[in-house]
């Protein structure tokens, strides 16, 4: 018995990673039964003779959409234009990953199409009390790729973000010999297009792992309770315990510490209102369940 990790299904089967080779394995019957499926990045323990998966070990995290477990570090990728930044879809990527203990980083793309550096500082400065590690690079230009590859921590990371941002570029100049396809931008909507369209653990060179995935961006922040939402934001740290109420969620609260500190522009302001949108998006989700 070998212990490996699941790097792709392929219609029922699933290419396992061990001592350096991928062999394609079958699970056994009882995960059917038990309702249990195998995915991407789970550890595994295979019987190498049979190539049969026989036990699936416990998971440190899992996400839905797309099927993927033990993600150690998440990309969080935006471009400053071709599309605009999304950046309520940044904080909530910021936000799942910390509510699974996933370490969130910040990669700002796409800065060689600025006219005025002033783009980039504005998107710096939503996110310079975060927490997150920034990096600014252009995948045209190869500008900021090295400190970024250096950057990334060991263990397995993932990139998300809207389409179009550019992840696929991004893993190919990271790692020349990985190819991804990538995708054009719509002349029309100036969005972008899904190219990925299977989850993929790719294993580098240098022993680091990248989860190449479609669509990584419906997570499930909806299903936390509202007082949970404010545990993730370090920019209201230092501010929480000055709250006149100890269970103050800094929303509509009187007497609050953190909306005085957005007041005197010591906590971006408009960082705090996408926080407002998360809560009050939150409330309206649990009202449609009830």
């Amino acid at each position: 018995m070998e212990r490996g990790i699941i790097v792709k299904g392929v219609g029922g089967f699933y290419d396992v990673y061990l001592n350096g080779n991928v062999m394609r394995c079958i699970p056994r019957g009882k995960f059917r039964k038990q309702g249990v499926a195998p995915i991407v990045g789970d550890v595994v323990e295979v019987n190498t003779k049979d190539a049969v998966i026989e036990s699936i070990l416990p998971r440190k995290n899992q996400f839905k959409r797309p099927c993927v477990a033990n993600i150690d570090n998440l990309g969080i990728v935006m471009s400053v234009k071709h599309p605009d930044p999304d950046l309520l879809l940044v904080d909530k990527l910021i936000l799942a990953a910390r509510m699974n203990s996933v370490k969130p980083f910040i990669v700002i793309n796409k800065i060689d199409l600025v006219e005025c550096e002033c783009e980039i500082k504005a998107i710096e400065e939503e996110y310079r009390l975060s927490g997150c590690p920034i990096f600014c690079i252009s995948c045209k230009d190869g500008t900021g790729l090295e400190e970024l590859k250096q950057g990334l921590y060991s263990g397995i990371t993932t990139f998300a973000g809207q389409s179009g941002v550019g992840k696929s570029s991004l893993i190919n100049r990271l790692y020349p010999d990985v190819s991804r396809e990538v995708g054009d931008i719509s002349d029309k909507t100036k969005r972008g297009k899904h190219t990925t369209r299977s989850v993929e653990l790719l294993v580098l060179p240098d022993g680091k792992m990248l989860v190449d995935t479609p669509g990584f961006s419906a997570l499930e922040v909806d299903l936390m309770q509202p007082e949970e939402v404010q545990l993730y934001y370090d920019e209201f740290i230092p501010y929480a315990e000055e709250c006149r109420f100890p269970k103050c969620i800094h929303y509509r609260e009187p007497h609050c510490a953190v909306k005085e500190a957005v007041q005197r522009g010591e906590i971006p302001g408009q960082r705090y209102e996408r926080y407002i949108r998360i809560i009050e998006d939150i409330n309206e989700k649990r009202r449609e369940r009830w």
